[in-house]
């Protein structure tokens, strides 16, 4: 079983619909979320880390393409 769950989200908190991976670290959803965001053209989101056995967020970063 995956550790996190991703969900890629704007500065409202509201789904932007990419499809981040599941996994066991945190590192190759950052990199998935900001190609998914190059080719969206999206400056700017919050990709929301949360747990896979209790569903609780864990983590926020905040991802900003210059």
């Amino acid at each position: 079983m995956k550790r996190y769950w991703f969900e890629l989200t704007d500065e409202h908190y509201n789904d932007l619909g990419a499809a981040i991976s599941d996994g066991w670290q945190k590192s190759p959803a950052i990199a998935e979320a900001k190609r998914w965001m190059k080719e969206n053209g999206v400056k700017a989101a919050i990709l929301v880390c949360n747990s896979m056995a209790t569903d609780n967020i864990l983590d926020m970063i905040h991802i900003e393409e210059k």
